[in-house]
Formats: structure tokens, C-alpha cells, sequence
């Protein structure tokens, strides 16, 4: 299943500007290690947002660094704080970092966001979260005390390759429960009297949302 329409999502691929070498190259490296990272247009409007703001972020969820390396490009006075619980994940995005010429604006913290993220200090200005999708809601939950009064925040695939929009007894290739989880976290982002937000057909799907 797809979001967009096979016409739209191939015109949006071949509109996409020449990537730099690295860029390639950690596409390639995810697409071959099956590495979570998010889709290039999600990773663009993280860097344009980083761009207007230079903010503080916030990010739960390294992986290798792909999203990191967009957002930590465009920031100036600003820097990114980025969780990641897996060692060997953690130290290949530090490699990139380093190379891609931006490790100096960016902060690795390895260990389970869960525990990781209370001891935080803060205040951070942009929230990204992609990482376990069934603790989505515990990561925002522990997340809003440390953000800014405007803080904005984006959350990654809520609609799961289209499948949200599925009856719940429909055979699907995402967990039942990350399906779930991203269903409920859709309405109360939507219907959130702390939040003002819109879920958008961005890459895997993305929630945008601003403090009220």
C-alpha cells in the first residue's frame, strides 16, 4: 500500500536535487542494512524548519544520523541533542557527523530514550520523534516539560505506509500494535487542547504541531 498515487510519489522522486555524496551513501547504507530513516522530502522539511528557527532539537531516534545530518546542516547558534539506544548505531552516526562536517553541533546521547530522556535539561525548541512507534506518546509525555513555550514539534510515520486508513482486521505488513498506537496518537495530536496540529502526507506520513 501506498500513500500517494504511484504518478505523484515518482514526479516527487525525480524532482529531488542532486544529494551530496554522503547523502547517497547513508541511503544506500539503509536501504542495504534495513535501517529506519526517514523518506528525503521529511528529512528537506526538518532542514527547512531548522533553517527558519535555529533551534534547539530535540530528536528521539539516531538511527544512523541520516535525519541528524539534515537538521544539524542548518543550524547556526542552534544544535541537536539525538537519542539512540543502539551502540553500533549510535557510533555509525557519529562517523557521518563527523564527516559531513557537523558532529560539533551535535550531541549523541546512547541508552533508551525512556530513561535517557528525563535527565535531560533543556529547554528545546524543535521535538522530532522517530523511533519505537508504540512509545510515541510516552516519548511526547516526558518530552513537553522541557520544551519551549513555541516549541514545535514532528512526529514520523503516522500513517504507516497508508495502512492507518485500513479497516483494523485488515492483513497489514506494519505490527497491529505500532498501527495502533499511531492511530491514536493521530486523534488526540488533532484534538490536543496543548497542541495545534495536522497530520500530513509526507514521506511515511508526519504530524506537524505547535504549542498552544
Amino acid at each position: 500500500m501506498r500513500i500517494l498515487e504511484e504518478v505523484v510519489e515518482r514526479y516527487l522522486r525525480d524532482l529531488r536535487p542532486e544529494r551530496s555524496e554522503l547523502t547517497r551513501e547513508m541511503e544506500e547504507v539503509a536501504e542495504r542494512d534495513s535501517v529506519p530513516i526517514v523518506h528525503w522530502e521529511t528529512g528537506r522539511l526538518l532542514a527547512v524548519l531548522c533553517r527558519v528557527l535555529d533551534p534547539v532539537v530535540l530528536e528521539v531516534g539516531t538511527a544512523i544520523g541520516y535525519s541528524t545530518l539534515h537538521m544539524a546542516e542548518q543550524v547556526e547558534r542552534g544544535r541537536v541533542v539525538t537519542l539512540e539506544r543502539d551502540p553500533e548505531r549510535a557510533a555509525q552516526a557519529r562517523a557521518y557527523l563527523e564527516r559531513g562536517g557537523v558532529a560539533g553541533r551535535v550531541e549523541i546521547v546512547e541508552g533508551d530514550a525512556l530513561e535517557t530522556l528525563p535527565a535531560l535539561e533543556g529547554p528545546f525548541d524543535l521535538l522530532f520523534v522517530d523511533a519505537s512507534k508504540g512509545e510515541y506518546a510516552r516519548y511526547i509525555e516526558l518530552a513537553e516539560p522541557k520544551l519551549s513555550g513555541r516549541a514545535l514539534m514532528v512526529v514520523d510515520n503516522l500513517l504507516m505506509s497508508g495502512e492507518v486508513a485500513l479497516p483494523e482486521d485488515a492483513e497489514t505488513r506494519w505490527n497491529p500494535d505500532s498501527l495502533a498506537s499511531a492511530r491514536r496518537l493521530n486523534v488526540d495530536l488533532v484534538n490536543s487542547e496543548r497542541w495545534l496540529a495536522c497530520v500530513l502526507p509526507v514521506g511515511d506520513g508526519i504530524g506537524v504541531a505547535a504549542r498552544r
